[in-house]
């Protein structure tokens, strides 16, 4: 890893108010990506990866904010950055994809007309320029008949179309970083395989880095270096994808790596992950994943787990050596 990544997040904490009291949702995340890397975040729904992909743009939801840590990108530590150069960084330097295209883009206005009107905010390209590069950024997404599909509306399209189309217009102003945060939820198997294709095909050809938020270890393994996995708002595991997918060291990783369905599998009940992730608000005491692991000890229960630490891979547990 080199020694200035692009993104370079630092005990990150972000904080919702529950009663009287600020409570941490994200709890001291660090995080890495370097130019052109691509990063999988992954965890159940509630483990923190959305809203800290969310806190590097500062687009957070309204109750939310960053109670301390840094989110350095590209030198500059964004955490409290004037509103007028943050605008700035996001869209032009910074670009995201979200879960739900269908909501992200807007219904009334043309999809050719949305990427142009990005473009336009955020480069100095003439009216010509900007029309060909729109023309040839669908075509890149794999839009057939770009010149047609410029004219159609949100509504006119498949989801999976207006997938392409949204990440179409995350990277028509050439961004350092794409953040893609569950881009292939509610699409079926083959369309989830095309999406994913897309996005390694894009970040070879224009050389950008991903961070890729998703729930499922087989499309992280199908695109990332890396992979981060959270739990209840932690970072629990980082290491490279063959690394975790050969020897996981954190029980958590395990489970979910027991959980991918296979082909070559007996036929019965899928395997499942007891219990559910703690609440946001709820008082944590050791290890937050001891009341589901089947691995757990008493200490487990009581005593906060130690990082356990090799060249290139991390873990939060007591049994992780």
């Amino acid at each position: 890893m080199p020694a200035d990544p692009l993104l370079r997040i630092d005990g990150l904490h972000i904080s919702f108010k529950a009663g009287q009291q600020w409570r941490d949702v994200v709890r001291g995340v660090d995080l890495r990506v370097a130019a052109g890397e691509v990063v999988g975040l992954v965890g159940e729904s509630g483990s923190g990866k959305s809203l800290t992909a969310l806190s590097i743009p500062q687009v957070l939801p309204p109750g939310a904010r960053i109670s301390s840590g840094r989110i350095v990108f590209d030198g500059t530590d964004l955490v409290g950055l004037p509103r007028k150069a943050m605008n700035e960084r996001r869209g032009r330097d910074i670009a995201m994809i979200f879960q739900d295209p269908l909501t992200a883009l807007n219904p009334v206005i043309p999809v050719g007309r949305q990427i142009y009107d990005s473009m336009r905010t955020h480069q100095a390209i003439g009216h010509k320029a900007a029309l060909a590069r729109i023309e040839e950024l669908l075509a890149l997404v794999g839009i057939r008949h770009p010149r047609e599909r410029m004219r159609a509306y949100p509504h006119e399209l498949s989801g999976g179309m207006r997938q392409r189309v949204m990440t179409a217009l995350a990277v028509s102003s050439n961004p350092k970083l794409l953040i893609a945060d569950e881009p292939t939820t509610a699409l079926d198997v083959t369309v989830q395989a095309q999406v994913i294709g897309m996005l390694d095909r894009i970040r070879r050809e224009l050389g950008i880095a991903v961070l890729f938020i998703s729930h499922n270890l087989d499309l992280i393994a199908e695109i990332c270096d890396r992979v981060c996995v959270m739990y209840a708002g932690k970072v629990v595991e980082s290491s490279s994808v063959e690394s975790v997918f050969a020897a996981p060291r954190h029980p958590y990783t395990r489970q979910l790596l027991r959980c991918i369905p296979r082909l070559d599998a007996d036929t019965g009940p899928m395997p499942t992950i007891p219990g559910l992730p703690p609440r946001f608000d709820s008082d944590l005491v050791g290890c937050p994943f001891a009341p589901r692991c089947d691995e757990a000890s008493d200490r487990c229960r009581t005593s906060e787990p130690p990082t356990w630490r090799e060249p290139g891979h991390l873990a939060v547990c007591w049994d992780a050596a």
